[in-house]
């Protein structure tokens, strides 16, 4: 199999696009599981292709980009997992040619192969929440033009237009995924140790990387809700807590098999010594990348597997190097088939219960379950007073307050007028069928606003509040 896909030749990309669609086939056609920032990034999409403003009237600190993304598929498609899946199916395979070409058009290897793309596949199916469409995969795709940007100006001499599309590139990757945001300091570090920079390129690929943001903000602003975007989006980075849908050692678990033949790669490599000093300065970027990978794993706001993405491009890009370095083809092939079956084995196993992982690994977080109020919502719009969202998997949002941590910030002072305010002036422009409190806030709220405790009655549980028809 290494060896197919060794060959210069661009028909091997025919290869890599059966190759993702044959490691996500057992997938897509048992039971595919919901996860719960996939529903959460749907019921978002939803509420916006309903024209609600993003952060105005839906309180999230979802990226905005892919915001729209998602509220786009919601407008064409509705609700649907297959779309999310199959447009991540896509965007992993033009990842997958824009990682391999750049490496051929910039000569990092010895050879022009097609094998980093077959790495970039199969790291990508590392864990089954890989195959949705979140926000880190998107971005992922505007980094890699940033990569391709730094190792052309290194191999060739960049004009300026190529830092004002660096640029570009990372502030698109921003508003797609905010910890991208680490890359910049990354990027202007690597530029100036490892090639000829002077200060116009600095300021062409800086007004590249602001001028996204800009029309973002001024988007914002003109539909009133820039003090939204700035608060909710930005600040709420350092304001609120890490949803911790697994625990790090879930992460360490899953990512343990690719770091112990990443540091096989790394003495590989490194005591191989048959680079010019343009592919030994790519290795150096590289490694910077990583490292900024790693120092977002440990910002990003919602701690789950698919946030790992960061790692694949260096990750793919030491790991070609370690397979193009064995001299003896059947020892490569012998150590490509161990990684790729052992990555589809904690995929697959870890999914369809072929490996039972011990107690202390628990994936159950990340995933959608059933809940007691699933009968009594279905189909109706819904507010949820707390940070189980998993009733709205059969329900729509009512109301903008869908992250509870922002949310907290109107009903958790309702003593103040603004706030009380503010929270009555929602709910009579969008009432909710059915009221969950999770907090036991609805008794004080409904002791605050009387004309709306009186259109409600409580449910078939204490914390269930029905709309009266």
């Amino acid at each position: 199999m290494l060896a197919f896909f060794r060959i210069n030749d661009p028909y091997r990309f025919i290869g890599i696009f059966l190759l993702i669609i044959a490691v996500r086939l057992p997938f897509f056609l048992g039971e595919m599981p919901l996860i719960l920032p996939e529903l959460e990034w749907m019921v978002v999409g939803e509420s916006i292709s309903f024209s609600n403003m993003l952060y105005s009237d839906v309180w999230d600190d979802i990226p905005p980009l892919s915001a729209l993304v998602y509220s786009l598929l919601d407008f064409i498609f509705g609700r649907s997992q297959w779309a999310y899946q199959i447009l991540a199916l896509l965007i992993v395979f033009g990842q997958c040619v824009l990682f391999n070409q750049l490496l051929i058009a910039n000569k990092a290897y010895k050879e022009n192969t097609y094998v980093p793309a077959m790495i970039f596949t199969i790291l990508m199916a590392l864990f089954f929440d890989f195959f949705t469409l979140s926000p880190v995969l998107m971005s992922g795709f505007f980094i890699l033009l940033v990569i391709n940007g730094i190792f052309f100006h290194i191999a060739h001499k960049a004009r300026d237009e190529r830092f004002l599309n660096m640029g570009l590139s990372l502030g698109f990757a921003v508003l797609f995924f905010l910890p991208s945001l680490i890359y910049l300091p990354i990027v202007l570090l690597t530029l100036g140790l490892y090639s000829n920079m002077d200060l116009k390129k600095y300021v062409l690929l800086f007004f590249g990387f602001i001028f996204p943001l800009v029309l973002v903000g001024i988007f914002f602003f003109w539909h009133g809700a820039l003090r939204e975007f700035l608060d909710y989006y930005f600040l709420s980075w350092i304001s609120t807590p890490i949803n911790k849908f697994v625990e790090w050692r879930t992460l360490f678990f899953i990512g343990l098999p690719t770091a112990i033949l990443l540091i096989f790669a790394w003495i590989s490599v490194y005591s191989a010594k048959r680079y010019n000093n343009q592919q030994t300065n790519f290795l150096l970027v590289m490694m910077w990348f990583l490292i900024g990978a790693f120092a977002i794993i440990f910002v990003v706001k919602d701690r789950a597997p698919h946030q790992m993405m960061v790692f694949i491009p260096p990750c793919a890009f030491y790991l070609s190097h370690f397979f193009l370095l064995i001299r003896r083809k059947f020892l490569a092939e012998i150590f490509f088939l161990s990684f790729f079956a052992t990555t589809l084995l904690i995929n697959f196993g870890t999914l369809r219960g072929l490996i039972v992982p011990p107690k202390w690994l628990n994936f159950e977080g990340l995933l959608t379950k059933s809940t007691p109020w699933d009968d009594l919502v279905a189909g109706k719009r819904v507010l949820i007073i707390g940070n189980d969202l998993n009733a709205y998997a059969g329900a729509q949002l009512a109301t903008p307050y869908l992250n509870w941590e922002l949310s907290k910030r109107h009903f958790n002072q309702l003593q103040h007028f603004n706030n009380l305010s503010l929270v009555y002036e929602n709910f009579t422009s969008d009432l909710p069928h059915i009221i969950i409190d999770q907090k036991n806030i609805v008794p004080e709220l409904f002791q605050q606003m009387p004309t709306i405790a009186s259109r409600y009655t409580k449910g078939n549980r204490e914390d269930a509040y029905v709309l009266v028809d």
